[in-house]
């Protein structure tokens, strides 16, 4: 009886231990010398997964150079959202450790993301193998810095393949100029180089499995093409009715170049209009109606008095609008972009009215022109926002989109884009300082309860940082490509989204304006598939709750424990017996 009792208290002990899922891989990361060069090295990535709440724990030894708990958090979190896991009935505990102080952060990211979904599938994985690369949204990987130090560590610590950012070139140290292919330094180095583009390609080199999957083109909702489709009608024939109105002043020089403009915008929105591309339309429309809006205001030449009752009146038709959208129910991902798009206009249309009403009533320098072209700029946002409005009841799929719940996500995207700011700032000072204003903003909004749009701002700064890392060291002619995987990249997340009932409207319209400029302006092309995927899949903050439950269990512990288990069983089967003779 005694043995009994003993063998079910080794078993109550081990239980826990068969239950959490503990793996290795390891890290390649860069330490800054004293004379400002970096030195690769590798580091030791553990995690265990155990039952709880959602939890992320990191521990690092020595402390990282960079806020790595942030970049930890994030890469779970796009690993869950690609295997489509429910992850918050489990705790994961990170550990990372190394020699001497390394340069971790998001450089990391897709190591962790591709350990965590390989752990959660019971995946084993391969330790003569090592990644660096940033996790973005839709499981893209990223480009990171000192890749060419990395490559020579993880070759001097004997390991037989490493996998980076595809594209990124490798830069000779002291030459900025100068980079050479991953073939030739593979051959140089002694080292297989892999270029990997997504966290499936990832995972399928650790582990020799393809978790990736292919989902249907994406379905394009209805209400969102009747929509957008209405907004560019309307928008361009607006263009048509401002034209008509400027037909008797373009003799002069400065009017004729600034029509001359508005006119290739608005052969540009028709064109667009005509390939189906209706936000593309309604993009290009707008730009016009801004400059003829403004061309009419000179055209009646309105005095300062005139220009600030304007204003007023534009202000208090704004606050009428605002109450009226605040009343709106969000519920699913469509009506809270649209919620954000309204918002994003009628606050931008606000504060550059502010802005002119405080310059002019002041007698500040601001000058006629410049109120002109404010007051018809604020004029376009406000009827901009009108359109999207329309967006607001889409049915969809529900989420839980309270204000504690939005306020945590502007909390987590803010800390996102810090973490991206600090990262890139540690390889390319001075280069960040515009995002780090505009970051201000987007704490007020956290500060007076614009969750919404304190969210929409940070998403697009991460994206703003994220395109700055993209093309380090990128010649120019390699944007095609660049810009060719980062659009289908968006293509992916968007069509993942579609095949689980949700239509970002936001993340669509970017991305079509995103294929739309790719021809006539890359870099922009490049932003707006940075928003369409950073605006694509928000629904990884709101995730809805599941009733489902399964522990990861690794196959060979849990063999081992059902062994213990049966042995202990037959072993209480013989006591008994042998009390019995």
């Amino acid at each position: 009886m005694k043995k009994l009792l003993f063998l079910s208290i080794i078993g109550i002990i081990l239980l826990p231990l068969v239950l959490a899922n503990q793996g290795h891989m390891r890290l390649l990361a860069v330490t800054e010398l004293a004379n400002g060069s970096m030195r690769g090295g590798i580091a030791d990535l553990y995690l265990e997964i155990k039952p709880g709440s959602g939890r992320v724990f990191l521990e690092t030894f020595p402390v990282t150079r960079t806020d790595t708990q942030i970049s930890t958090r994030f890469a779970k979190t796009i690993a869950c959202d690609f295997l489509e896991e429910d992850c918050s009935k489990y705790d994961f505990f990170y550990t990372i450790t190394a020699d001497s102080s390394i340069v971790a952060g998001p450089s990391a990211g897709a190591s962790i993301a591709a350990l965590t979904a390989s752990m959660l599938k019971g995946l084993k994985v391969n330790e003569d193998i090592a990644a660096t690369g940033t996790i973005n949204s839709g499981g893209l990987v990223g480009p990171v810095g000192g890749l060419k130090a990395k490559i020579e560590a993880a070759s001097k610590a004997g390991l037989r393949k490493v996998l980076i950012p595809v594209g990124e070139p490798i830069k000779e140290e002291g030459n900025e100029t100068k980079t050479i292919s991953a073939r030739n330094f593979s051959e140089q180095a002694g080292i297989e180089i892999i270029e990997v583009s997504t966290l499936a390609d990832v995972i399928g080199q650790f582990t020799g499995k393809n978790l990736g999957k292919e989902y249907p083109p994406i379905s394009i909702d209805n209400k969102y093409s009747s929509v957008m489709e209405s907004l560019a009608v309307q928008l361009c024939e607006r263009s048509n009715f401002l034209l008509e109105e400027l037909d008797k002043i373009k003799s002069d020089v400065n009017i004729t170049k600034k029509l001359e403009e508005a006119l290739n915008n608005t052969q540009r929105g028709k064109n667009a209009f005509e390939n189906g591309e209706f936000y593309s339309s309604a993009s290009f429309c707008f730009g016009a109606n801004v400059e003829l809006g403004n061309l009419i205001l000179f055209k009646q030449n309105a005095t300062k008095e005139e220009l600030i009752e304007r204003l007023a009146l534009l202000k208090e038709e704004i606050m009428r609008f605002e109450n009226e959208t605040e009343a709106k129910e969000r519920n699913t991902i469509t009506s809270l972009e649209a919620y954000m798009a309204v918002k994003e206009r009628l606050d931008e249309a606000n504060s550059l009215a502010d802005r002119t009403l405080e310059s002019l009533g002041s007698n500040q320098s601001m000058s006629a022109d410049s109120a002109r072209r404010n007051l018809a700029y604020a004029n376009e946002r406000l009827n901009s926002a009108y359109s999207w409005s329309k967006f607001f009841g889409n049915s969809g799929k529900k989420f839980n989109l309270d204000k504690e719940m939005v306020r945590q996500s502007c909390q987590n995207k803010i800390s996102e884009v810090e973490e991206r700011l600090q990262y890139v700032e540690f390889y390319l000072p001075g280069t960040m300082s515009s995002i780090k204003l505009e970051l201000s903003d987007a704490y007020k909004d956290l500060g007076s309860g614009n969750y919404e749009l304190c969210l929409f701002k940070a998403s697009k700064l991460k994206a703003d940082s994220d395109v700055v890392l993209s093309v380090f060291g990128v010649d120019e002619s390699n944007y095609d490509s660049l810009l060719d995987r980062k659009i289908a990249i968006a293509e992916e997340v968007l069509a993942k989204e579609a095949s689980k009932g949700i239509f970002p409207v936001l993340g669509y319209s970017y991305y079509e304006y995103s294929k739309s400029l790719k021809n006539s302006n890359k870099m922009s092309a490049l932003l707006y598939s940075e928003y369409a995927s950073e605006l694509g899949n928000l629904d990884i903050y709101f995730r809805e709750e599941s009733n489902n439950f399964s522990i990861p269990i690794d196959k060979s512990l849990l063999l081992v424990f059902l062994s213990g288990a049966a042995i202990g069983f037959i072993a209480s089967l013989l006591i008994r017996k042998k009390i019995r003779k």
